[in-house]
């Protein structure tokens, strides 16, 4: 049975009065989307104990971009990175540290942990970017699939793609427990970044989109972690 999302009656009073109106929507950069600022629910009760409390959290609106970005991007930027041959249209494969300057190049930021999830889910709780049910056919699940080449080739609610499988998507957030939350753990702290969204051959409890993973910025672990930006609203 589908749970419910946790808004109070505060919550959803906020909700409505942060609800954008057609004419006041931005148009968003080239291959970015809107999201709007308000409340949604965050974390989850029934995953890993680093997901609990579910909460209500909130973000200011901004852009981000539909995909992640690319190894053909990545490249322009670095001309020394190197990837395979053919897949220009690929995640690119990087650390903390490479995705964040690669978005300060371009006139971007990393995600918070905040800001992804809300992309990822919306404002109803789902579980995955999709809706609640797990379907393969939605995900990357290995690096023979470009950006976007899922079978269904889903969005989440806001119209991202590719927020579930392909790489672990870098946060600005570092790894720490949410505010309530009273089961200690070691690696909490400003010693490792979140990533989010799973990568390939995960399983399907890893592709939630409240799912936290953490590395150190300076290595990619030798998993898939990729990312895509933001933008702040000028």
């Amino acid at each position: 049975m589908r749970r419910l999302p946790i808004l109070s009656a505060v919550g959803l009073a906020i909700l409505f009065l942060a609800v954008d109106s057609p004419n006041t929507i931005p148009t968003p950069p080239s291959e970015m989307v809107y999201v709007p600022a308000g409340p949604f629910t965050m974390g989850s009760n029934f995953g890993d104990t680093d997901e609990s409390p579910e909460h209500l959290a909130t973000t200011k609106a901004y852009f981000i971009d539909k995909y992640e970005v690319s190894n053909a991007d990545f490249k322009k930027f670095d001309p020394a990175f190197i990837y395979k041959d053919g897949n220009d249209n690929h995640a690119c494969i990087v650390t903390w540290e490479q995705a964040a300057t690669y978005a300060k190049s371009v006139g971007k930021r990393l995600p918070t942990e905040e800001e992804w999830e809300k992309a990822a889910r919306g404002t109803d709780a789902r579980l995955y970017p999709w809706g609640d049910s797990w379907d393969a056919t939605f995900v990357a699940w290995d690096e023979t699939i470009p950006r976007g080449g899922t079978i269904m080739n889903a969005s989440s609610p806001y119209g991202c793609f590719d927020m579930a499988g392909g790489v672990r998507e870098w946060t600005d957030s570092w790894y720490k427990p949410y505010a309530g939350n009273e089961v200690g753990c070691e690696s909490y702290g400003e010693q490792f970044k979140v990533c989010r969204g799973g990568s390939h051959f995960c399983d399907p409890f890893s592709f939630r989109s409240s799912h936290r993973f953490y590395l150190p910025t300076n290595t990619t672990g030798n998993y898939y972690t990729g990312f895509r930006c933001v933008k702040d609203l000028e």
